[in-house]
């Protein structure tokens, strides 16, 4: 049996174990986070790290074994284009009984602590024990190269839609507008910024998860990153609430 076969029923089996300790409306709503991501990830507006992370929330698997795996899988699965229509191939599945209320919860297990909001053991060792200076530098790198990627990322995916014609660029490149969104950007106040995102948000609209990506990425090339992470934040709520618009 080849490594790719044992890969891929390594996957179905992991996405059937993570489905089954979710209700029904906990793993609707990460199959729906996890095509967004996708569809997000091909048009350049979130990276590679920011998918991984979260669809790993979403399914509530530690953080850290998240960006490990990713390390493995990086060019095979987490650059995979977004595909219009695509179902998730995993079948709902009831949820699993609780079990006795005589048996204590496992200390320390993983669930536990994210229903705590709690970060994994090892998170919390490597953030203490790391240098202030050497964590900004760590955190700048990261936030440059997460800005380059998915620059690079929006230039191959408008190359393509202009490949397919004038007449499809402009009915389905969301990329087109970006330029328009960063203009606004550079413009408007914070407080104008703030309430640009909460307008989205309370709009959900039909493309309101592109729209709220693309303001999202436009914070983070002008380097605002608190403002960035408030529309991340809501990005994440309507990943959550609607699934990509041809679905």
């Amino acid at each position: 049996m080849t490594k790719t076969s044992n890969n891929v029923k390594d996957a179905a089996a992991k996405d059937i174990a993570e489905t089954e300790a979710l209700s029904e409306y906990e793993a609707a709503r990460a199959r729906n986070i996890e095509r967004n991501n996708a569809r997000l990830r091909s048009l350049g507006l979130i990276s590679i790290l920011e998918e991984k992370k979260s669809n790993a929330i979403a399914w509530g698997r530690d953080i850290v074994e998240a960006k490990h795996d990713s390390s493995s899988d990086e060019e095979s699965s987490s650059d995979e284009e977004y595909s219009e229509g695509n179902q998730s191939s995993t079948k709902k599945k009831r949820k699993r009984k609780a079990k006795s209320n005589n048996m204590p919860p496992r200390e320390g297990s993983r669930k536990s602590r994210r229903l705590m909001s709690l970060p994994s053991e090892h998170t919390s060792e490597t953030i203490a024990s790391e240098d202030p200076t050497e964590r900004r530098e760590r955190i700048r790198q990261e936030r440059l190269a997460m800005v380059e990627e998915c620059r690079e990322a929006r230039q191959r995916a408008a190359l393509e839609v202009a490949k397919a014609g004038a007449k499809l660029a402009g009915k389905e490149n969301p990329t087109a507008t970006y330029e328009h969104c960063l203009m606004r950007v550079r413009s408007m106040t914070e407080k104008g910024l703030i309430n640009r995102v909460r307008a989205i948000e309370r709009a959900a609209g039909k493309h309101c998860v592109v729209k709220m990506a693309i303001f999202k990425s436009c914070l983070q090339d002008e380097d605002m990153w608190e403002l960035a992470q408030l529309a991340s934040d809501a990005l994440e709520r309507l990943k959550a609430l609607l699934p990509p618009p041809s679905d």
